[in-house]
């Protein structure tokens, strides 16, 4: 049995090989405690930000959330208020250098990477002989997902259908999906593509049962937006559409989409540069910590000849993402463009740090800490090139038997 076998064969509904490509690796990478318990409260510190920014973004008109980024047909849907906390299942990405700790991004609406964080990483660190670091994590994980499910079974008048729904010929999403939808009694799957529209009507699964709550965790709104059938109905405009009318609900809620575009990055760094009032001290002491500098123009940077990164609005898996020297020249560039058409956000560049592997090989890597209803939770690894992407690896973390051998 080889090594692989040995730390991932029991591992049930697991992609550690995906698509022929070595995806999980068969080392682990020690992070002291402090580190874990610095990034936990990075996280919590950091939603505070965006639970504080959510009234502007309700309040401010379409003009104002068009430049923002957000697609016209969306912004009826976008002020819908239907559950709190704003996000049931949301990621920070964040990068860690000596004591510094950066905010990338929040994955607030369709964050992937839940169970190689919840489940995986802890039993590949115990058998590497490490310590766990999400112990408990994925009790927390469950409890969540089913007091969302119940919040929204609060507001209706029958016991809901609740069906679970990815793209089914995607190992990850799907397995990732099933994953989750284990945690709810009596809820269902239905793949993407079997589900059925009726405008003003309702949403439908493969069995031709109404839907009353759908959990969409890898299906992302913007993403929906772009869908149209054969007669050139626009489903996603129709999906949000039962949203509003009060005929669907869905998980993450739709403050979970609003807030997972980067240009809110902007926003608060606006609101921190301008010394706006309507954050307190503290408040700005934690965007001055953990935010970079981010803009909806690349003119700051330029004029500072500071290196950038350009990343588009509503990206995923660093896809279309490009790191700029501070004259503008590209430094680093994701091969893949799939939102060249976007308009993009610039942040500050912050490079990341490198692990070396068994085998000499070199990853860059960032830390991803998930949030489930507003509380940090599990911590997790990924590691690939500069520009962390769909083609990066899990590497999975742990802590020393003893504390002291991780310096």
């Amino acid at each position: 049995m080889n090594e692989r076998q040995k730390l991932y064969g029991d591992m049930e509904s697991f992609w550690d090989v995906l698509d022929g490509e070595v995806y999980a690796l068969t080392e682990a990478m020690p992070v002291p405690k402090e580190t874990i318990d610095n990034l936990r409260t990075a996280a919590r510190d950091a939603y505070s930000i965006f639970e504080k920014v959510i009234p502007i973004l309700w309040t401010m008109d379409d003009e104002g959330l068009i430049e923002l980024g957000f697609p016209k047909v969306a912004l009826p849907f976008l002020r819908l208020q239907t559950m709190r906390p704003l996000s049931i299942i949301s990621r920070f990405d964040f990068i860690v250098s000596g004591e510094k700790i950066s905010v990338m991004e929040w994955n607030a609406d369709t964050p992937t990477f839940i169970k190689e964080s919840f489940e995986v990483n802890d039993r590949i660190a115990e058998k590497v002989g490490l310590d766990s670091i999400n112990d408990g994590q994925s009790k927390q994980l469950a409890e969540s997902v089913r007091r969302a499910v119940e919040a929204a079974e609060h507001r209706m008048n029958q016991v809901p259908h609740v069906v679970f729904t990815s793209h089914g010929d995607n190992i990850e999403d799907r397995w990732t999906t099933e994953y989750l939808q284990r945690f709810v009694a009596g809820a269902t799957y239905c793949p993407l593509n079997e589900l059925e529209i009726r405008a003003e009507d309702g949403l439908y699964d493969q069995q031709g049962r109404r839907i009353d709550i759908l959990y969409r965790q890898t299906f992302p709104i913007e993403m929906a937006l772009l869908d149209r059938d054969e007669n050139g109905r626009e489903l996603g405009v129709l999906l949000l559409q039962l949203v509003e009318m009060g005929l669907l609900e869905i998980i993450n809620p739709p403050s979970a989409f609003l807030m997972q575009a980067k240009s809110v990055l902007a926003l608060i760094w606006l609101l921190h540069e301008t010394s706006h009032e309507y954050l307190t001290a503290a408040e700005h002491d934690i965007i001055e910590r953990y935010f970079l500098p981010t803009y909806l123009e690349p003119t700051a940077f330029l004029e500072r000849h500071q290196a950038f990164v350009e990343k588009p609005i509503f990206g995923r898996e660093g896809d279309t993402v490009t790191i700029h020297q501070g004259n503008g020249a590209v430094m680093y560039s994701n091969e893949q463009r799939s939102f060249a058409d976007q308009s993009a956000v610039y942040q500050q560049y912050q490079p990341l740090p490198t692990w070396q592997l068994q085998d000499g090989a070199e990853v860059a890597y960032m830390f991803g800490v998930f949030v489930l209803g507003g509380r940090p939770s599990a911590v997790g690894v990924r590691a690939g090139e500069r520009i962390t992407g769909n083609r990066s690896y899990f590497l999975p973390i742990g802590q020393h038997k003893n504390q002291e051998e991780d310096g």
